[in-house]
């Protein structure tokens, strides 16, 4: 041992895996050496990197892992001990019942936490704790004073659990079965300790077995006596056994689908050190919620670092705010990572997302940049912004940027949100003035991509639209009922690209209010997306009352 090795930059899932790689040694303090399109490192860093392994994983996802989740609880019981429980009402009561049963009993008596215990050199019987543990319960009659030696009693218990949980062991084994349930096995699974039939129950030696001591043995072998080639870097090996398996989404079993590659001889295996390194894809990707996101900026090895714990950081600053927006976080450490003049100047940026178990990916172009950086002031409007589908939540700002990197227009979900606006209000946490600002960012989309060109003769039809929408609901007075249906038509109008249609309807509005069409309709006969642009405005100002600069009632 003692060898300098120097991995280089590969395709994004080597990326990723060398991003984690660097991580999990940062954190454990070993020194890495970052270079320009590789990272060096001595051999003696792999000492116990099992360890370190888990470790980061344990550190860097903390907030949202069961195990701290128990022991948070921690913070209420020692508050309302030393209050004599004087605060203590229905509410805390109903807050404490439910940590019983959808956090305590339902993790310490799961599967994955009962297979931790053996491991824990404890003799604390944890089952039988969660045995004695029941809600409390508070009948009509009864006031809280009067089961106060029911609360106390289950708060002992809760403090024993909490104690046990605390355990350097407990951390160690039981913070390990919660990253491998909730993060690693969204970059790889089925072998090692993510494999059901594995026989060595303690993950942190499977994890050493099948991916560490195969790297130290491979060091000290003579691979120069070695005629295969490491699909991913190179180096001589001695057989395909290390195959990509393993990766989700990725890679294949090659003993069972061999029809998969060239005259059913598969050529696709890579070394111990890959493996190793393919093994730290988790760590590189942040994962949030079962989604993960990861930015292949291959300009260089410091870059691509840089982003990705940049948006690491953002992401768990917005879910400690509360939010869970994933593609606020990407822009704002983009724009934090390069300032304008190296932005432009870049070649496009890989953006690989993983959602559903399957990857996807867009290209981070500069044309995309420049839309994103104008609309920053509408953009941040939209922040708050959502509705409810069934029994999802949808947030509007998520939505936007899909679309934007995805090269898509907003005509459908601007569509999409005015007729649930008129269908199911309730469900809707927006209003017209958040239309707008979708629109800004539309028709700046347009121009970009080639359409509406026309920018000083363009660039009020939104506003413009939108005031005849408010104008001629003010002018219907006590029929304003009767908007409803009118906006429903228009809408389908807009759907089908039916201007005449369109035109027709909004020609009897005119009629019926004894006022002329305005001269901004004129636009609507130029081009399909001069109709929708200035049509949805309209409809937007139509159906919702106007609000003012500020976005009027954010918290509708």
């Amino acid at each position: 041992m003692g060898d300098k090795i120097q991995l280089y930059m590969e395709d994004w899932l080597y990326n990723s895996g060398l991003v984690g790689f660097y991580n999990i040694l940062k954190n454990s303090e070993d020194d890495v050496v970052i270079n320009q399109n590789y990272l060096e490192f001595d051999s003696d860093c792999l000492i116990e990197i099992e360890k370190k392994y888990f470790d980061y994983f344990i550190k860097k996802y903390k907030d949202i892992l069961s195990l701290n989740k128990i022991i948070s609880f921690e913070d209420s019981i020692s508050y309302h001990e030393e209050k004599g429980f004087e605060e203590f009402d229905k509410k805390s009561l109903e807050y404490t019942n439910e940590y019983i049963s959808k956090v305590v009993k339902k993790q310490v008596k799961s599967n994955s936490y009962k297979s931790a215990y053996n491991l824990i050199g404890s003799s604390v019987d944890i089952l039988g704790l969660e045995k004695k543990l029941k809600k409390i319960k508070l009948n009509k009659k009864q006031e809280i004073k009067d089961i106060l030696p029911e609360i106390e009693e289950k708060f002992n218990l809760l403090k024993q659990i909490i104690e046990y949980m605390k355990l350097e062991e407990s951390k160690k084994y039981i913070g390990a079965k919660n990253v491998m349930y909730t993060v690693i096995n969204n970059g790889w699974n089925g072998v090692c300790f993510l494999n059901p039939q594995t026989k060595e129950k303690d993950m942190y030696i499977d994890y050493n077995n099948y991916f560490v001591q195969p790297v130290i043995d491979y060091l000290q072998e003579d691979e120069s006596k070695y005629k295969f080639s490491c699909f991913s870097c190179g180096r001589k090996m001695n057989n395909f056994s290390n195959d990509l398996s393993f990766l989700n989404s990725t890679g294949f079993d090659v003993s069972r689908k061999s029809s998969h590659v060239w005259d059913f001889q598969n050529d696709v295996a890579v070394c111990p050190i890959c493996k190793l390194i393919y093994s730290c894809v988790p760590a590189g990707i942040t994962y949030f919620y079962n989604k993960g996101i990861y930015v292949n900026d291959n300009s260089s090895m410091k870059n691509a670092i840089n982003i990705n714990t940049k948006i690491y950081m953002g992401i768990f600053k917005q879910n400690n705010e509360g939010k869970r927006l994933t593609y606020k976080a990407l822009v704002e450490s983009i724009n934090e990572e390069y300032n304008d003049k190296i932005k432009y100047e870049l070649a496009d940026i890989q953006l690989v997302r993983y959602e559903d178990e399957k990857y996807r990916f867009n290209i981070l172009s500069r044309k995309s940049l420049e839309i994103i950086k104008d609309s920053k002031n509408d953009l941040n409007k939209l922040v708050n912004c959502g509705f409810r589908e069934i029994n999802t939540y949808f947030n509007v700002y998520e939505l936007v940027i899909d679309r934007l990197l995805n090269s898509q227009n907003m005509f459908t979900l601007i569509q999409k949100l005015l007729h649930y606006k008129l269908s199911q209000p309730k469900d809707c946490y927006y209003n017209s003035y958040h239309i707008i600002r979708l629109l800004n960012i539309n028709t700046s989309f347009l121009r970009r991509v080639g359409y509406m060109k026309d920018l000083d003769k363009d660039k009020d039809i939104v506003e413009l639209g939108n005031n005849a929408g408010y104008y001629l609901r003010r002018d219907y007075g006590d029929s304003v009922d009767k908007l409803s249906g009118i906006s429903y038509r228009l809408l389908n109008s807009l759907k089908t690209n039916n201007a005449d249609s369109f035109m027709d309807t909004l020609l009897n509005c005119y009629l019926y209010v004894k006022k002329p069409v305005p001269k901004v309709f004129l636009d609507t006969l130029r081009s399909e997306e001069k109709f929708k642009t200035i049509g949805y405005a309209f409809v937007s100002g139509l159906i919702d009352e106007k609000k003012d600069k500020n976005g009027g009632n954010n918290d509708e």
